[in-house]
């Protein structure tokens, strides 16, 4: 009988020999949905692949390359280098391996856990008997390892016994994983395969492109807030300036407005009026074609500075259902 000490020797220090193949994601025959806790089988499910959630692979060492099915890069790393194509930049994301981390589709299965990693209780310690089987036509060890606090089920895991790789993993009792459907071991690589030569960022490159369609986002929406309601300047005599710096509009010409002391809102008018879920005291009233609203964050308005609001964004328009609604516990609400 094979000792647990054995398989994790192989998972923590293995030959990491050349490596690749295929993998997809698996479920039980009948199953159309992800895994949701409380779906049981008695005895073992039939199994299916699961297309369309897979990927390719080709490793060695601390080297790796991973492909969507129809070849699309999704990482790939030299050891030194990573670069991630998960992202929106049409460029990949570039950086040391410790910077930039595979989160993508099966990494269950390529990240190698150190030894204290598996030295803790989160899926690293068996809850049962080492067996021998076969796993995509390689001899391989299986296992169930014990769930953490919380968690409902153990954890099946396929390791291939002559390189230290896991080939599979899966929840018995609801027939949820991933695997190896093909894989080929001690193959020679292209060194090639594990590089990117085209156009790539850096992680701080990446941020200051965020941050540029951020400003950019913003100059979009406060070009719709001056074309679509006014481009008067909105400070009223509390004082607040309630000129906005987000904007999230409608197709009906309604919005949510707000910089980081004021918000302002729009609705079209409807029977009964419109009250926003605001957790500070703020005033609402309709105009013939809107229901609006008008709250400050850390100041109070008054009756002379929503007046003075509503002149700047409707000027001369007749205005009904003017209230003054308090959150819970802020007082009660007040109606002019």
């Amino acid at each position: 009988m094979t000792a647990w000490i054995e398989v994790l020797t192989a998972l923590t220090a293995g030959p990491d020999l050349p490596l690749r193949g295929t993998i997809h994601g698996v479920r039980a025959e009948g199953v159309s949905e992800s895994f949701t806790g409380g779906f049981a089988y008695s005895g073992q499910p039939p199994m299916m692949v699961v297309p369309g959630h897979g990927c390719r692979v080709w490793r060695h060492g601390n080297k790796i390359r991973v492909e969507n099915i129809d070849g699309e890069p999704i990482f790939i790393s030299d050891g030194v280098r990573a670069w991630d194509f998960t992202g929106r930049s049409d460029r990949p994301l570039v950086g040391s391996p410790d910077r930039v981390i595979y989160l993508g589709p099966n990494q269950f299965l390529l990240h190698r856990r150190s030894a204290a990693e598996w030295a803790g209780n989160d899926f690293a310690q068996p809850a049962g008997e080492v067996e021998v089987t076969k796993l995509a036509g390689r001899e391989c060890w299986t296992v169930q390892l014990a769930p953490p606090e919380g968690k409902p089920y153990p954890l099946r895991i396929w390791v291939d016994v002559e390189s230290g790789q896991m080939l599979g993993y899966r929840i018995d009792e609801v027939g949820e994983g991933s695997r190896f459907v093909d894989v080929t071991v001690g193959e020679t690589m292209d060194e090639a395969l594990f590089v990117w030569d085209g156009p790539a960022v850096t992680p701080e490159e990446h941020q200051q492109l965020l941050r540029d369609e951020q400003l950019a986002a913003q100059r979009e929406q406060v070009q719709w807030f001056t074309n679509n309601v006014t481009d008067a300047q909105l400070t009223v005599r509390v004082p607040v300036d309630f000129t906005p710096d987000s904007i999230r509009s409608t197709d009906s010409g309604g919005f949510d407005a707000s910089n980081r002391v004021a918000m302002l809102s729009r609705r079209p008018r409807s029977v009964e009026g419109w009250e926003p879920k605001w957790g500070v005291p703020h005033y609402v009233w309709s105009t013939p074609l809107w229901d609006w609203a008008a709250g400050t964050i850390h100041a109070d308005l008054d009756r002379a500075a929503v007046d003075e609001l509503r002149q700047r964004i409707h000027p001369g328009e007749a205005v009904d259902r003017d209230r003054r609604i308090d959150p819970p516990g802020r007082g009660g609400n007040r109606s002019r």
